[in-house]
């Protein structure tokens, strides 16, 4: 065979492999693997203060801390007249995926006076709030959180000894988004279980249902509306009702920075009524007006 067929029948097999090497699929480039879907992520987040007294579902990302300052005053009673002022210094933590833990300290003062008997006292305390997201609302369509929240409180009234109240509060968060961007609800469980001494102590509980609507009016600006109704028992459980009251009344949320909140909530009660008592309020178990103001700070 001549040199000249040899050489033409090498460019021949050298134009077949490059014809069945371009006929090959390019490969390619490798995809970033898409974020994990849980309970403890959403696409959009609900700020858990924008409903008033109600509290939304979402917990602290793992290693995120943010400190809170929160006012809660109550006035208006059955006989005389009641004004009750306090603080609460909270720092929340979250310790794990969907965990949160948050302890505080708390102090209050309440002026009382009856037939013109003074009944002032003085109370400081702490406690610590445990957050963990049972459901998310990507994966689930609701959020809900489940809460344990024990607490003491030193109180010293004027004219009377010293007694120390033990609370252990146990709570479940829902809420939902109804229009993205635009509408929130949230629903909330409680049933706090209280101890008041010293010994032998005295036993009582207060279940709360409460259902809030949130409007996010503008970008990190919400208003809402809600209503919540109580009911006091003379024992840890359901029996012994000592009364019930219901309220009413609106709130605001607003996101200054990235990392300032801050927020007010207003409720009156619409309608009540105390064992034994006369009229359509109940003003022995409850107060008549509430107010609570909140400063939030995240790192």
């Amino acid at each position: 065979m001549s040199s000249k067929v040899i050489a033409l029948a090498l460019f021949a097999s050298a134009a077949s492999i490059s014809a069945v090497a371009a006929d090959l699929p390019a490969r390619k480039a490798a995809q970033p693997p898409a974020p994990a879907i849980s309970a403890c992520t959403e696409s959009e987040g609900i700020p858990i203060d924008a409903f008033g007294f109600t509290t939304g579902s979402d917990v602290a990302d793992v290693g995120s801390f943010g400190p809170s300052l929160a006012y809660n005053g109550a006035f208006g009673t059955r006989i005389g007249n009641s004004n009750g002022h306090g603080l609460n210094l909270q720092g929340s933590y979250g310790l794990f995926p969907c965990f949160e833990i948050g302890p505080y300290v708390l102090g209050s003062i309440t002026s009382a006076s009856a037939g013109g008997v003074s009944a002032d006292s003085r109370a400081f305390g702490a406690g610590v709030e445990m957050k963990y997201r049972l459901l998310g609302r990507d994966m689930h369509g609701l959020g809900l959180t489940v809460v344990l929240d024990p607490s003491f409180n030193r109180v010293d009234p004027d004219g009377a000894g010293r007694f120390t109240t033990y609370n252990t509060g146990i709570r479940l968060f829902a809420d939902k988004t109804l229009i993205p961007n635009t509408l929130y609800a949230a629903l909330n469980l409680s049933q706090d279980l209280t101890w008041s001494g010293p010994s032998p102590y005295q036993r009582s509980s207060t279940f709360t249902v409460a259902g809030s609507l949130a409007w996010q009016v503008a970008d990190g600006l919400y208003l809402s509306g809600e209503v919540r109704h109580m009911r006091a028992h003379n024992e840890l459980g359901f029996g012994k009702e000592a009364g019930y009251a219901t309220f009413a009344g609106p709130g605001i949320f607003w996101q200054a920075t990235k990392q300032l909140a801050l927020s007010a909530a207003y409720n009156i009660q619409v309608a009540g009524k105390a064992k034994g008592e006369p009229g359509n309020l109940d003003l022995t178990n409850f107060s008549q007006h509430l107010v609570k103001v909140k400063l939030g700070y995240s790192f």
